[in-house]
């Protein structure tokens, strides 16, 4: 199954962030300037936020102690020039900052707050290769997605409205509507893919699960607008996603509903209207779902539709309705999948037609190859008539077992 992670939620939310943001900042900053040892520690401290994101309690101690050894590190340098306010008034906001990192991030606070299931805003690539990523990149394509400038980088500075920080795998994007983080991991999403893959009866999806090997993601760490519900900001995520998205795209997840729908290019059209979400309602592609052969309700449905198949040659021949098509087995290899045809001729024993949907995994054959398959190996049929289908006997079974 996915990977799952305990999300923080009200103000444990905004101290994640604080950190996780701080860090990449002084991160950035210092490494520019090359002073290597403040980069590490912004950098730590970004991981520091990335844990606390997960409410994960080496995290609430690494971090407390990371802000101590600062608030010392201060004090032993006024010490030594002098005490100011400035430099006051942050060893204390950083005392303050350890109390709260040490009170909501307790186990006991995380166990009351998660009584109540928490949505994971978030739309995930699952890609068959790791995709390339440096903030400066990713700042273009946030721009070119959402229609704002982004700056990155040192350049962040500039805008405090619209920027992206960080390294792989791990970005910031801070909008105005939002704050979002971006993975990219050159690894898969799911801990053992052939269990996931079993689990899953639609069969084109089972083999994206399987093969993808590195994966993308866009997720919303927190909404500026408390009055504005988190699930707002999932056409903006799409959008992005969509721009995202490399040729060897394999399947886009939402984890929030566990829903995974087979990339199509045409998915990216729909990603980026207003209703991004309806890619994962209606398949570009008929759905393939494995039945047992011997399960009764497929054999009896299988009989049914061959004893009846000479209603389908009839109106085929009178032409009386559209849409001629049947399913039958079709082997390349080792490999043999059931696939609808678009039947153009009868001839005897033998029906001639076209592939009517995308393969699944059957070298040598792609949507639109011209087929012959035996009326024995038939397995349903289905033609439209006066608007409705007559015929799809397989199509009951596979419904209930969907």
């Amino acid at each position: 199954m996915p990977v799952k992670f305990k999300t923080p939620g009200g103000e444990r939310t905004q101290y994640a962030v604080i950190s996780l943001v701080i860090g990449l900042y002084v991160a950035i900053k210092w490494f520019l300037r090359g002073d290597v040892a403040a980069g590490t520690y912004g950098a730590l401290f970004a991981v520091v936020g990335v844990g606390l994101w997960f409410n994960q309690q080496w995290a609430r101690w690494a971090g407390i102690s990371m802000v101590l050894f600062a608030v010392g590190f201060m004090g032993f340098k006024m010490a030594q020039r002098g005490f100011d306010l400035l430099g006051t008034t942050g060893m204390v906001m950083g005392l303050v900052g350890c109390w709260f990192m040490w009170k909501e991030f307790s186990p006991e606070k995380i166990a009351e707050s998660d009584d109540k299931p928490k949505a994971m805003i978030s739309l995930v690539l699952l890609l068959r290769k790791p995709r390339y990523l440096e903030a400066k990149i990713l700042a273009q394509i946030v721009s070119s997605a959402w229609g704002q400038e982004f700056s990155s980088g040192g350049d962040a500075e500039e805008d405090s409205s619209r920027f992206v920080v960080g390294k792989p795998p791990m970005f910031v994007i801070q909008s105005p509507e939002a704050f979002f983080i971006a993975y990219t991991f050159p690894t898969p999403y799911f801990n053992d893919l052939d269990a996931v893959a079993t689990e899953l009866k639609e069969i084109r999806v089972a083999k994206a699960v399987k093969d993808h090997q590195a994966w993308l993601a866009v997720d919303l760490i927190t909404i500026h607008d408390s009055a504005q519900p988190p699930e707002s900001v999932y056409p903006q995520i799409a959008k992005l996603v969509a721009e995202l998205a490399p040729p060897d795209a394999l399947a886009i997840y939402e984890p929030e509903t566990g829903k995974i729908t087979p990339w199509d290019e045409s998915l990216e059209a729909a990603l980026r209207g207003p209703d991004s979400l309806s890619v994962f309602g209606k398949p570009v592609h008929p759905p393939v779902i494995h039945i047992d052969d011997d399960d009764p309700r497929m054999q009896a449905a299988v009989a049914e539709a061959r004893s009846r198949w000479p209603e389908f040659v009839e109106a085929f021949n009178c032409r009386d309705g559209k849409s001629f098509s049947v399913k039958a087995p079709i082997t390349s290899g080792d490999r043999t999948e059931f696939i609808w045809i678009e039947v153009s001729a009868l001839s005897g024993d033998s029906i001639q037609g076209t592939l009517g949907n995308e393969p699944v995994d059957l070298n040598g054959f792609k949507l639109g190859d011209g087929v012959q398959v035996p009326v024995a190996d038939l397995n349903d049929w289905v033609y439209i008539r006066n608007g409705e289908p007559t015929g799809l006997f397989t199509a009951k079974v596979f419904k209930q077992s969907h």
